[in-house]
């Protein structure tokens, strides 16, 4: 797996590098908090990013926050300080696992694993939310087209449905592509 690490190139990044190879990762690089973390992901394309910052900027929680939106990936925090507004807002900027130090391969190692999981979890839960709502506006503009079918046509609500799915298999259409049709040329 290939990670990404932010540092401010502290006094603790070779350790913390050592740590996270040693738990068999392959660092892809190290950027800075000041360099531009949404052309390392785009040209590294990493699994994972891993932040490490005793005290990252509010510019550094931004950006992870923006880069989840952009680039999802899972995001961790390897921080030295019980900081619990700092936790906070990396909660909120997306980051799966905060992190004090005492950092050892095999923590680093279940930790990124976890990460990784329930980021692929939330990543499939969306996915599911997507469909579920695309499948939902769908349905509505269906219904909707039977009501103009059934109002116009003076057709009942199987027959109004009925006269869908026949032009739909007809033409080869998904039905929500002929209920868009009927409601456009209701429009026009």
């Amino acid at each position: 797996m290939r990670v990404l690490l932010v540092d401010r190139h502290s006094a603790r990044l070779s350790t913390l590098r050592a740590v996270i190879e040693d738990a068999g990762f392959d660092v892809a690089a190290v950027v800075s908090d000041q360099d531009d973390l949404y052309a390392a992901v785009e040209r590294l394309a990493p699994d994972a990013i891993i932040v490490g910052a005793d005290s990252p900027s509010r510019d550094v929680l931004d950006d992870v926050a923006t880069l989840g939106r952009s680039y999802p990936k899972p995001l961790l925090m390897l921080s030295s300080q019980d900081d619990r507004r700092l936790m906070a807002e990396a909660s909120d900027a997306g980051i799966a696992a905060y992190v004090m130090e005492g950092l050892s391969p095999a923590l680093v190692r279940s930790l990124v694993d976890v990460a990784v999981r329930q980021f692929q979890q939330v990543q499939n839960l969306r996915a599911e939310l997507t469909a579920a709502r695309e499948t939902l506006a769908d349905r509505q503009v269906i219904h909707r087209a039977k009501c103009l079918l059934m109002e116009h046509e003076s057709l009942s609500e199987q027959d109004a449905y009925r006269a869908m799915r026949r032009v739909s298999m007809d033409q080869a259409q998904p039905m929500v592509e002929i209920a868009r049709q009927i409601m456009q040329r209701a429009v026009d």
